[in-house]
Order: structure tokens, then C-alpha cells, then sequence
């Protein structure tokens, strides 16, 4: 018959700043530039919450209306940042910059009602860029050129307050005010994140600034990163937070833009693509293998392994000849399923790229942009879940007549040969490939290439908007997500399931369609 459900939520964060600044010609060739400051940031949050799980007339949503006690879930948070920073900018004959920056935070989050010693934690950067082009004298084709340098290391302490130290939460309103050991085992010795980067890059402009390049290559490590490993249930927690060992990350970001068409007659065509690729290796753990989260079925888990990638996914998956082909069973014909969990890819893509295009002539501008990612995967529920229930297209072979697996089988003398045997249990056979017990069987490529967004823009003439009173009038047509493709089965790879106020990253469970936005805007300068 229903539920109701009111929240009340207050949540409010208050930052105060202030900045000192010193600048200094001490040459003709050399200026110096010092900054100094400090800011301090309390958040709070507070959250009321009441529901009716059932009710005795189905529409009225009241809870007077309510079939049994009413449930109330208060929680509240507070957390507070205190920093100081300073920076300093050194300039030689304006084609040489060094910036060195400094900042600590002391971070609430980070402490304990006993110490206060890991809450803060310093960081300093340096960065060197050289302007080529201002330095020396260039070939003509060359309208700027910048090389730059940077080392950094930036520290966090999160933001999620109430994790270090043992305490209760409320068991809800039907247990009279009661309290309950939370899901969560606190960490009293947290250490704040820590990562450690080096970056190398280019930026170039060429041929009357028509075409510009921007490239970057970096490697960083980052350690004692706050993770949440999944805990057998027997021992009164589901998680407990962890400082995970050390994470190397290296990868490369390249930006691309320039001027196709450019004409006297007003047309023009600028594009620029951006791709960026990132590989990360765990270096150091606690143990060998740490579980950082559980998906719904087929022992389908996140695993960080020494020597693996954080995002890879593990699972129970087909038993596969030395071949790599399915083996199935003899009898049956269904396919046989692994008791172990098995490698099943990473959930972070390798690489991504965007697409842009701006077509413009006179008054009219036309901009299109794609965007696309590579080499991730991820686990489907909702696959699961049809295909075990028949209502998929991928489950109508072999209904009628059966089906013979595409692998193969071992026979009576131990050796593998092509599978000859008919399966006349569709409804087995099937769940043999994508039912509970398979996590390989549903987990595909979130490989995609998606339209992300069409703009056509038409800017009235600057007499007419004279006329009118106006500086500026544009009116425009729009499109965002228009189109996908990609070999993902369900609605959108670009999922993200929520599990409390965490998102879930490769496990899709239950996904709606994404939407596609159309309108109009008109946009006025007075």
C-alpha cells in the first residue's frame, strides 16, 4: 500500500580567509612576489528523518495514514579544517617563473579525543616554467613555446568526520532510543592521504596561433590512502578503515586544438580533442590481497592485490580449457562454473578522449561534442537478472530444440574436445551462463562513444539589438546525451549505483535509463 518517507536537512559550511601580499622589483630582470595566508572552515550537517514503511490507505501520504510506528533516523556531523599557506613567485626577464608553494591543514577528522598528533599534515609544491619562445629566437611556425616543470605533494584527511574513534549509532525510534555497534570499525590511528607527483609538460603554438598542442606526462605515488575493507560478518562489523600501502600512478594528458576552416567569406571550423591515459599499480598493502567491496552475486568483488590495479575485479566465472575456450559439462551440456573467483578486468577505463567541433558562419555557431572511454568493465545485475528470467534476446537460442554450447567438453580419456552435447535444460543451460552463480557471464565492456552534447546558436545583428535596447541577444537550440554506442547490454556504461553516500564503481544493480536533455535558451545583454 505504500510508504512516506519526510526528511529535514540542514547542512551549512563557514570559511573564513585572509591573504597578505608582497611584490618587489628588485631588478630590471628580477621580480619576487610573496604570499601569505590562512583560512579556517566549519561544516556541519544535520539530518531528520522520518518514515512510514507501510500504510493502511494506499495514496494518502500522511503519517497519520501510517499501519504501523513511525521510524525516526536522526544524524548529525560536524567537521573542522584550519590551514596556513604561503606562496612564492620568483620572475626572470619574463620567460623564466619559479612558484613554490607551502600549505598545512590541521583537519578535525583526523584526530581522536586522545591525540591530535596525525591531524595535521604539511605539503609543499614547486613549479618551473620556461618560455621558450621569449628566450630565444624560433622558427617562424612557432608563435609561443613553454616547457614546465612541477613536483608536488598534496595531503587530505577527508571530510567524513567520526572515524577514528569507537562509538554508537542510533538504532532508530522503534527500539526506544537504543544504540548499535555501527557497520564501520573506526581507525584511532589514521594517517592523512598522501601523494607525491612529478609532471613534465609542453605547450606549443603554431602556424599564426592556428594550432596549439598541450601535453603532460606524469608519475606520482600516493600512500596511505583511506579505504574500506570488507570484514567477515562474524566479527560484529561489515568494514573496518583502513591506510592501504602505496599506489604508484603514471600517465599521460594531451590537448589538441586548432583552426581548420578559417575563410573570409565567415566560415569557420575550430576542433580540439583531449585524451588522457592513466595506469596505476599497487606497490605496498597491509596483507597480500585486501576486499574493498562485495557486488550482489557470483562472488563478484573489488580486490586490491600487490603487484594488481586498484578497481580490479574479481569473481566466479567459466571454467576455460588451457585454450581459454568454456568447458562444459558432459552430461548436461551447461557450462561449469569455477568455485575460486577469477580475474575479471579492471573497472577503470584506460583512456579517455573528447571531441570537439565549433562550425560558425555570420550569426549562426553550431558546436558538437563526443566523448569516449576504453578498457574498463563492470558487472551487471540487471543482465543477471533478465537473462535468468528468459527476457532477453540472448536467451532465445535453443528454446525449442536445444543448444549446443560453443566450447568444449572432456572426454573419457581425459583429453578436451569440441562440445557435442546437446543442452535441453534451456532454462539451466542459461543460468549456467548468466545466473547467480557467474559473475563472468554478466560482466561487460564499458567501452562507449557517446554524442554528449549539439548547440546551435544564432546571435541577432548588433543593429537590430541596438534597436532593441540590448548590447547582446542570442537565441539557441540545445541536445545533451543524445546518443550512445557502445557493446554495454543495459541502458548507460556511464552508471553510478549509490550505496549510502558512497557511488559504487562496477557494479551496476537495478540502473534506470539516463536521460536525454533537449531546449531553448535565449541568453540578453542590457
Amino acid at each position: 500500500k505504500g510508504s512516506y518517507r519526510a526528511q529535514d536537512i540542514f547542512s551549512s559550511e563557514i570559511s573564513t580567509d585572509f591573504l597578505l601580499k608582497y611584490n618587489k622589483k628588485i631588478s630590471s630582470s628580477f621580480e619576487l612576489s610573496v604570499m601569505g595566508g590562512g583560512s579556517m572552515l566549519k561544516n556541519r550537517y544535520n539530518k531528520a528523518e522520518s518514515r512510514a514503511d507501510s500504510l493502511i490507505y494506499p495514496g494518502i501520504y500522511s503519517f497519520a495514514n501510517a499501519a504501523g510506528p513511525l521510524v525516526s533516523m536522526p544524524y548529525s556531523s560536524r567537521y573542522a579544517i584550519n590551514s596556513f599557506y604561503g606562496v612564492v613567485t620568483a620572475t626572470y626577464n619574463r620567460y623564466l617563473y619559479l612558484d613554490l608553494t607551502a600549505r598545512k591543514d590541521w583537519n578535525s577528522v583526523l584526530a581522536t579525543p586522545e591525540r591530535t598528533t596525525n591531524a595535521g599534515f604539511f605539503y609543499p609544491s614547486a613549479n618551473l616554467s620556461f618560455v621558450l619562445s621569449d628566450a630565444t629566437n624560433l622558427p617562424d611556425i612557432f608563435n609561443f613555446a613553454k616547457l614546465r616543470f612541477s613536483a608536488s605533494s598534496v595531503g587530505s584527511g577527508g571530510t567524513a568526520p567520526y572515524l577514528t574513534a569507537y562509538n554508537y549509532e542510533t538504532a532508530g525510534s522503534l527500539f526506544s532510543g537504543g544504540l548499535q555497534t555501527p557497520g564501520l570499525l573506526a581507525n584511532p590511528n589514521l594517517r592523512p592521504l598522501r601523494t607525491v607527483t612529478y609532471e613534465v609538460g609542453a605547450n606549443l603554438k603554431m602556424f599564426n596561433n592556428r594550432l596549439g598542442i598541450d601535453v603532460a606526462v606524469y608519475a606520482g605515488n600516493t600512500k596511505d590512502q583511506h579505504l574500506r575493507r570488507i570484514l567477515d560478518r562474524a566479527a560484529g562489523y561489515t568494514q573496518v578503515l583502513i591506510n592501504a600501502g602505496k599506489v604508484s600512478n603514471t600517465g599521460v594528458e594531451l590537448a589538441l586544438n586548432g583552426t581548420i576552416l578559417k575563410s573570409k567569406n565567415g566560415i569557420n571550423w575550430t576542433s580540439g580533442i583531449v585524451f588522457s591515459a592513466n595506469k596505476n599499480k599497487i606497490k605496498e598493502l597491509l596483507d597480500s590481497s585486501v576486499v574493498l567491496q562485495t557486488g550482489p552475486v557470483g562472488g563478484g568483488q573489488i580486490v586490491a592485490t600487490v603487484g594488481g590495479s586498484m578497481g580490479d575485479l574479481y569473481g566466479r566465472g567459466y571454467v576455460r580449457a588451457a585454450d581459454g575456450q568454456v568447458v562444459y559439462d558432459p552430461i548436461t551440456g551447461n557450462a561449469l562454473i569455477s568455485q575460486d573467483v577469477k580475474y575479471l578486468g579492471n573497472t577503470i577505463p584506460k583512456y579517455k578522449i573528447g571531441f570537439n567541433n565549433t562550425f560558425s558562419y555570420k550569426q549562426f555557431r553550431l558546436n558538437l561534442l563526443f566523448d569516449a572511454q576504453v578498457g574498463g568493465v563492470a558487472h551487471s545485475l540487471m543482465n543477471y537478472k533478465l537473462a535468468e528470467q528468459g527476457k532477453t534476446t540472448i536467451t532465445l537460442p535453443g528454446r525449442y530444440n536445444g543448444i549446443i554450447g560453443n566450447g568444449v567438453v572432456m572426454g573419457t580419456d581425459g583429453k578436451y574436445k569440441q562440445n557435442d552435447v546437446i543442452a535441453t535444460d534451456i532454462d539451466e543451460y542459461y543460468r549456467s551462463h548468466y545466473g547467480a552463480d557467474n559473475a563472468e557471464g554478466s560482466t561487460f565492456s564499458t567501452d562507449f562513444i557517446k554524442f554528449r552534447e549539439a548547440r546551435l546558436d544564432f546571435t541577432l545583428a548588433p543593429g537590430l539589438t541596438k534597436k532593441l535596447g540590448l548590447q547582446r541577444a542570442t537565441l539557441g537550440v540545445y541536445g545533451r546525451d543524445l546518443f550512445i554506442w557502445s557493446p554495454w547490454p543495459m541502458f548507460d556504461p556511464e552508471f553510478g549505483t549509490l550505496s549510502g553516500t558512497d557511488i559504487v564503481r562496477g557494479f551496476e544493480t537495478g540502473q534506470f535509463p539516463s536521460t536525454r536533455t533537449m531546449g531553448i535558451n535565449l541568453v540578453v545583454g542590457f
